[in-house]
């Protein structure tokens, strides 16, 4: 008792450091715990990681992040599930132990599905990293409607965020990010180890409908667009739809070059160096060429406003019209 009455009785400089020192170590305890809490497993039905202690990643070779988003079990293609995903991932000729998976379901029975799977994996075919993400989001569009040119604007606004949300939650220190679409069915072996090798920003390829159907994806283009009359933009800036079209445009599939520059890309099949999406290279949730401060532009959303936020941080977008990879034909 005598000393604690001296201690308070002392000098109020020497009292108060002591009170500043004790506060600051709870303060650092409390981070410590917390930090430790959220690095523990998430519970299932939310968000699922797992690491595999594995060979150590092959310092020449750069680390990928493959990302997809799934709706629900459906969107791997008739008769498909996650298991043909990773089967297709398996094919390219790259090593396993620089290879990450992320995965975005919008289903939880989905999201169950996959988590189960992966856990039933032996270790020998698991990838360093599989994180699994349940975002229970949905424009309501069925998908018969998705083409459909009046639900555009409201399903690849929702893409966008879904996208944006898997990328900013798996995104570590992985040196390039792959987009695949959950329905591709195949995809070139040695794709990944072009890309990469290119040293080019951000790439995309040719895709087919199956083995003998058209060309897909048509968000990947070059060229000219349309853009909105005076009555168009009136109609846009009270709210009104505006469906952006091709004017003078070359699709991937119609360049002649290994690689060829494009004004804007698609999904099914997308490279990203991942310091561009570091830098905020997201996908834009809103039509960004021609907005106001109080109502949206007439074009640019999605993969297709990627390329245009890109190209004013000095980076280009690019198309290999030569490497095509295949969607499934259902």
């Amino acid at each position: 008792m005598t000393a604690l009455r001296s201690f308070l009785q002392g000098p109020t400089s020497f009292r108060r450091r002591l009170l500043i020192f004790a506060t600051t170590a709870f303060f650092i305890v409390a981070c410590v715990n917390f930090a430790n809490l959220s690095l523990a497993p998430q519970p299932l039905g939310l968000d699922f990681h797992t690491s595999r202690a594995t060979t150590p990643s092959d310092p020449d070779k750069q680390t990928v992040l493959i990302l997809t988003l799934v709706r629900d079990h459906e969107s791997w293609g008739r008769g498909r599930s996650f298991h043909d995903f990773l089967s297709l991932v398996r094919g390219f000729d790259y090593p396993m132990s620089n290879i990450r998976i992320g995965v975005l379901a919008s289903d939880e029975k989905e999201f169950d599905a996959i988590t189960k799977y992966v856990q039933q994996l032996p270790a020998t075919d698991l990838y360093p990293r599989t994180h699994v993400i349940l975002r229970k989001k949905d424009a309501n569009i069925t998908r018969g409607e998705r083409k459909g040119d009046n639900v555009q604007r409201d399903r690849r606004r929702l893409l966008a965020r879904l996208r944006n949300f898997l990328l900013y939650s798996t995104l570590r220190d992985e040196d390039s990010v792959l987009w695949i679409d959950s329905d591709m069915v195949k995809i070139p072996s040695d794709l990944l180890l072009r890309m990469i090798d290119s040293g080019k920003d951000i790439i995309t390829t040719a895709t087919k409908f199956g083995p003998t159907g058209g060309f897909y994806d048509l968000n990947a283009w070059v060229g000219e667009r349309i853009t909105p009359s005076a009555e168009e933009q009136k109609v846009i800036e009270q709210g009104g739809l505006f469906v952006p079209r091709p004017k003078a445009v070359k699709y991937t599939h119609e360049l002649q070059q290994e690689f060829g520059p494009l004004d804007s890309v698609g999904g099914t099949v997308l490279f990203v160096r991942g310091e561009i999406h570091r830098e905020g290279v997201a996908f834009t949730t809103n039509y960004v060429i021609g907005t106001g401060w109080k109502h949206e532009g007439y074009d640019g959303i999605e993969s297709e406003g990627l390329c245009y936020v890109a190209g004013f941080l000095g980076y280009k977008c690019w198309g290999m019209p030569r490497a095509i990879a295949e969607h499934s034909d259902n």
